[in-house]
């Protein structure tokens, strides 16, 4: 635990970025006073195999290799779609014609709606999408509201997202990512793990 720490403060202090969150997601590997972290987050950013020279005799490291940082979210496109991958959390989202797609008279149904359209979505090559929890939906709305990612929907306007156990506020609301236990004419946003 203590060498992660003393990892974690130098890779934070060698990129030279400043960071809210930084962490090594998976163990790192140590061979011949290299230590490679497989996966490395800082802030918004993910950065994938930190290699860092270690001298013990010394009590000095330097990161000698850094791969090209990702951001949070990138868009990949899938015919006139998108889907929104988030690298951070490593989800899936569809980000197109297919994004707020539930158009529920009766709010009770409209989370059935949900997980029962993300259920039987085929898209992207995939079929293993299902409706988000409240808790996923409002970090991914948050998140790309904060960053400035498109956020793009069927019907522009969509102030609801349904979720597996209830209703979030999108970007188009006054709290976005706000809770809410019930809405009228909400849509969803399937969602898949990577």
């Amino acid at each position: 635990m203590l060498i992660k720490h003393i990892i974690h403060s130098c890779v934070a202090a060698t990129l030279a970025l400043s960071a809210s969150t930084l962490f090594a997601e998976t163990d790192p590997d140590f061979t011949d006073d290299i230590l490679t972290m497989p996966r490395v987050i800082v802030g918004d950013t993910v950065y994938q195999d930190v290699l860092l020279q270690l001298d013990f005799a010394e009590g000095m490291f330097a990161v000698t290799g850094v791969g090209e940082g990702l951001s949070r979210f990138s868009a990949e496109t899938v015919g006139i779609d998108e889907m929104l991958v988030d690298n951070i959390n490593k989800r899936s989202w569809v980000n197109g014609s297919h994004a707020c797609v539930i158009n529920a008279d009766a709010a009770m149904t409209a989370s059935m709606d949900a997980v029962a359209y993300c259920d039987s979505l085929q898209f992207a090559a995939h079929d293993d999408w299902r409706a988000a929890t409240s808790d996923e939906m409002a970090d991914m709305i948050v998140n790309a509201d904060r960053l400035g990612v498109q956020l793009n929907y069927r019907n522009p306007n969509c102030q609801f997202m349904a979720t597996s156990d209830g209703f979030v506020q999108t970007e188009n609301n006054d709290e976005p990512g706000k809770f809410e236990e019930s809405a009228v004419n909400s849509g969803t946003r399937c969602m898949r793990e990577n």
